[in-house]
């Protein structure tokens, strides 16, 4: 056990600046960070600094050391993709099919499976239009180590495990306001528009003011 122990912390250590350093204790670090919640500059410096150290692991997994990180980041804020529409769309006429089909046999399990269909395009529909105020974002990284990785590499025939070993990393979470962001967005528009030079705008003018002369 303490070989097992010694070896996932040298897989944890990363060398720095000649320096060993516990990627995990990095990562208890940074969420035990106390950000203000109104502070939405300084929570997504701490979330940037964060996917930065999981990065740092990622690099470290691979297929060949049988070892996956999966960040299972989440987030309240959803929006019509192809992919989503063509599903709702999909589920919302097999829906209507049933629906009317229910009412042509006179099946009670029909109708209230076709209604319950509905309902949930239409509420798929709604969060997707009515969009909140304040986004939560959540990271929930886990690494799922792979017990036969080895083994399936050299011997041919050998399953999976049913139930892979996982290391849950440190939680993460943070909530901006969603209007904060697009007026982020709209602050460094304008300043790109320092870029434009008055003078050559000018220049333009007045020449294609001489063509038309």
């Amino acid at each position: 056990m303490r070989g097992k122990q010694n070896n996932l912390n040298h897989i944890l250590n990363i060398c720095q600046d000649g320096s060993s350093t516990n990627i995990l204790q990095q990562l208890q670090s940074v969420t035990e960070q106390k950000v203000d919640k109104v502070d939405y500059q300084q929570q997504i410096e701490r979330w940037n600094k964060y996917q930065e150290l999981l990065d740092e692991i990622g690099k470290k997994c691979g297929r060949d050391v049988g070892v996956r990180l999966a960040r299972n980041v989440k987030h309240n804020f959803n929006v019509f993709t192809d992919t989503s529409s063509a599903g709702l769309a999909v589920v919302g006429a097999a829906a209507l099919l049933t629906l009317w089909g229910a009412f042509s046999i006179y099946s009670i399990y029909y109708l209230v499976g076709s209604i319950a269909a509905l309902s949930f395009v239409g509420w798929q529909a709604f969060i997707r239009l009515h969009h909140p105020s304040v986004i939560h974002f959540k990271c929930s990284p886990a690494l799922h180590i792979d017990e036969f990785a080895y083994m399936r590499q050299t011997i041919r025939g050998i399953p999976p495990a049913e139930h892979d070993p996982i290391v849950r990393l440190p939680v993460l979470e943070m909530s901006i306001s969603r209007a904060w962001l697009a007026q982020q967005g709209m602050l460094k528009f304008m300043e790109s528009l320092r870029d434009i030079k008055w003078e050559r705008a000018e220049e333009r003018s007045q020449q294609e003011h001489l063509r038309e002369e």
